[in-house]
């Protein structure tokens, strides 16, 4: 079990810093493109028509990206009120059903959004005005969720093996909890 976790965190860890590249060169172009469109708007009186869909569809990416990051980071939002709540292996349980929680309502939105992938409608769609296939960015739903499961599996079985305290190293997370 123990390899099996070592190499979800070795997965973990490449595809956020592949996620983080990415997030991180969609942002650089987003700028890119804006300052140019404003710069062409206002000071050579015309306007790029162009530059308003895909800045829309890059930040598109860039959120689904963000998700994944601060999920892997373990920086999303979270009430730990009924967590705080309990000590020691009850606290440990606590959150193992809070992530099972979790990776439930992921599993869900990765099945809707393949269903809605693979409509035909949806694979034929293209954007208005430069005609970028929009199964690109439906693509993203389940893919990005997915990759959002295998890192609260991977925190589920950290939590049931290890302990919150590994989680807290991990990730720089730390937690004061006793077995």
């Amino acid at each position: 079990m123990r390899k099996l976790i070592d190499c979800l965190d070795a997965f973990n860890r490449a595809c956020a810093a592949g996620a983080r590249f990415i997030a991180c060169a969609c942002i650089a172009f987003m700028i890119t493109i804006v300052f140019c469109g404003v710069v062409w708007r206002y000071l050579l009186k015309d306007a790029l028509s162009w530059v308003d869909e895909v800045a829309a569809l890059t930040l598109v990416v860039i959120s689904f990206l963000g998700c994944y990051l601060a999920m892997h980071k373990h920086k999303l939002a979270r009430i730990d009120l009924l967590i705080s709540m309990f000590e020691g292996r009850a606290k440990t349980a606590a959150y193992v059903i809070s992530e099972c929680a979790s990776l439930a309502m992921l599993l869900v939105v990765i099945y809707y959004g393949a269903q809605l992938f693979l409509l035909p409608t949806s694979l034929r769609q293209r954007t208005p005005g430069t005609y970028i296939p929009l199964w690109i960015f439906y693509g993203l739903i389940p893919f990005t969720f997915f990759m959002n499961a295998i890192v609260s599996a991977t925190d589920i079985l950290h939590y049931v093996f290890d302990g919150p305290k590994r989680i807290g190293k991990e990730t720089g997370r730390e937690e004061a909890v006793s077995p």
